[in-house]
Parts: C-alpha cells; sequence; structure tokens
C-alpha cells in the first residue's frame, strides 16, 4: 500500500524533483505540473491547467487512497490525457434518495464527451472488497454513476501499490458500449442502450456480457482516449510461474468438466489442438494474435471460432503433414465476388452459422 511512510519514495520512483519539501513532477506536453507539498500535506493538481476538482478531500495526506487519486492522474498525464479533460470528485445525485456520490476521477474526450469514470482504492483488502461489491451488487457506485452519465464508454476500478520499490499498478476494466454484432445475432440479448435503470444496466454486464473486464487496455501501449485493447502481440504476454501453471490447470480441469470433457484421451486431445493453434498463432501472427478471446464487448465466438480453426489447419498441414477440410467466411467471399448475389450469399453463410 502507499502511505505517508513510503510515499516519497513512491514519487521518486515515478521522477518527481524535490525541492525543500515540495516534489513536482512536469509534463511538458501540457505545460503543467503536479506537486505534492510534504510541509502543508497537500497534494496539487494543475487547476491552472483546466483540470478541475470538485472537493478538497482527495488534495491532501489525510487517507491513503489519495495517494492512488494522485498516482493515477499522474499516469493519466504522462498517457497524453490532457488535464482540461479530467475532473476529480465529481458530484452526482445517487438513486431515490437523492443520496450524493462522487467519482474518483471523470475523464471526457477531445469532443468534451463522457470517456471513462475511475473509482479508486487502496491495494489489497479494499481493492477486491471493491471488486466483490462489483460483481454482485447491481447498485454498485460505478454501475450508479453510469446511470448519471450513460454515454460512459468505460468504468474501471484502480489501485496501485509500492513493493519491491516499483510502483505497481493494476485495474479492472469494464467496456459499457454495446457489440452490436453480437446482439444482432441474438436477438434476446439486451444491450445497455435498451437499459433504463442501474440495476438494469449490471444485469446487461452480468447477462449479456458474462461480467467480462479487462487488465488491459488503458495504460499501456495505447495512445490516450483510445481506451480498450482489441489487437494483441508477442509484447502482450507474461511468463507464468509455477503457480500460475497449478492455477491454470485447474481451470482447464473446471471448464473441461463443465461441457463434459471427462474422457481423459478425449481431454488430452482437445488440450493438444488449443495448445497447436497458440503455437501456430505466435509463430504466424506474432504482430497480431488471433488466439486471444477479446471479450463480448469486442468478439463474437464464430468469429473466433474461424481463427481457431483457420490456426488449426494451418498447424495439422505445417507441422503433422495432415490435411484438414475446412470452408471460412473469406472462401465464400472469393466464391461470390464475381456475382451481385447477396442474398444467396447470406443464406450460406447462415447455414455454416448452424453447422458451427
Amino acid at each position: 500500500m502507499i502511505t505517508k511512510e513510503n510515499f516519497k519514495e513512491v514519487l521518486e520512483c515515478l521522477d518527481f524533483t524535490q525541492k525543500d519539501n515540495i516534489f513536482t513532477k512536469y509534463y511538458k506536453e501540457f505545460e503543467c505540473e503536479l506537486k505534492a507539498d510534504f510541509k502543508n500535506k497537500k497534494l496539487i493538481f494543475p487547476q491552472d491547467k483546466g483540470l478541475i476538482v470538485n472537493d478538497e478531500t482527495t488534495s491532501n495526506f489525510s487517507s491513503p487512497e489519495n495517494f492512488v487519486v494522485f498516482e493515477c492522474v499522474h499516469r493519466l498525464l504522462t498517457q497524453g490525457y490532457n488535464p482540461k479533460h479530467i475532473e476529480l470528485e465529481k458530484k452526482w445525485q445517487l438513486g431515490h434518495t437523492q443520496k450524493s456520490g462522487k467519482a474518483d476521477i471523470y475523464i471526457k474526450d477531445n469532443d468534451n464527451n463522457s470517456l471513462i469514470i475511475i473509482e479508486c482504492k487502496t491495494a489489497g483488502y479494499e481493492y477486491k472488497k471493491a471488486i466483490n461489491i462489483l460483481e454482485t451488487d447491481a447498485r454498485n457506485q460505478l454501475f450508479s454513476y453510469l446511470q448519471q452519465a450513460p454515454q460512459t464508454k468505460f468504468l474501471a476500478l484502480y489501485t496501485s501499490d509500492f513493493r519491491d520499490d516499483r510502483v505497481i499498478s493494476d485495474y479492472y476494466l469494464i467496456n459499457v458500449q454495446d457489440n452490436q454484432e453480437l446482439l444482432e445475432n441474438n436477438r434476446t440479448l439486451k444491450g445497455y442502450k435498451e437499459a433504463s435503470s442501474v440495476e438494469e444496466k449490471w444485469l446487461v454486464w452480468r447477462d449479456t456480457y458474462d461480467k467480462e473486464y479487462n487488465t488491459v487496455g488503458l495504460f499501456e501501449n495505447n495512445e490516450p482516449y483510445k481506451i480498450g485493447k482489441t489487437k494483441f502481440s508477442i509484447g502482450d504476454l507474461k511468463s507464468i510461474s509455477s503457480k500460475d501453471i497449478s492455477e491454470k490447470y485447474n481451470q482447464f480441469a473446471t471448464i473441461l468438466r463443465k461441457y463434459n470433457v471427462s474422457g481423459r484421451e478425449n481431454a488430452f486431445d482437445k488440450l493438444v489442438n488449443l495448445f497447436l493453434c497458440k503455437v501456430v498463432d505466435e509463430t504466424k501472427n506474432p504482430q497480431e494474435l488471433k488466439f486471444y478471446w477479446k471479450g463480448k464487448a469486442y468478439d463474437d465466438p464464430f468469429n473466433f471460432q474461424d481463427r481457431l480453426q483457420q490456426l488449426y489447419k494451418y498447424g495439422m498441414k505445417e507441422f503433422l503433414g495432415e490435411d484438414i477440410t475446412y470452408i471460412d467466411n473469406n472462401r465464400i467471399d472469393d466464391i461470390f465476388q464475381q456475382y451481385d448475389l447477396k442474398t444467396i450469399k447470406k443464406s450460406i453463410k447462415s447455414v455454416l452459422r448452424e453447422l458451427k
């Protein structure tokens, strides 16, 4: 956890410079500064450059959570977010009780539209508790804020910690934009635009999008204001430890049991096929991996199956010398390119979808 006791070390790690009791970071792109005044125990944000601070409760050393907000703002400015698009402690009236709620960080895009609402929590217990509430209680903070700003595109829980002389961040990012292709392919699913209450919006996340979230796509190599990662490369892959491998083994076993893949040979066959697809993907598509499931907000299960089958077909031929017959959508497009038979093409694709 970031505390008063280690806050100076955190700032040094983030390349703040010290003069007397004030630590300062200058952001050349916006000609603005973030400051931490240890004498007066104040956190100073670039309000002169348009950053809005609605409540001074986050501008002091009174709570460890304030340090997380400060570190997150630093990360936003470093990423290239303009301070004039950042607002702290934005207030809304929540629910029928008119109880007031304050979002830690509210960001608009270059067109001044609502982009993302970020709630900051201290590392450890408070962050895990917030995730649990988000996943189980429809009237949680973030979805309550979404009800007040329904054009918002993303919600996020954010935390940062200081361990082993490094600042480590983690976040839980939710895309609250509808995947129109997914909704059109299944008319029984409900989208965010149809949801009129906090509870209904949360139910869309739970039932339509299976509570999917991302832990990348906000602060990595993506450009500012372009949140959500839809392309993954070899560089996005992470090495895993023996502990991680044990957890993955249990996850595989749980999934196989869920879908009644009980026979060892059958389970082994399916896993080897998936490993083959992954080997092909990393070999053939290092700059844009196809194996990765992007989540229902970005992806479609039939498109995902197409990608896996293409990888499998290539792998069987390249590594095992076996020809696999598989007709993908691109093959159909090629066949009909010389004709104007859109209705027939649509019908054939529909039949293939049923087969899949």
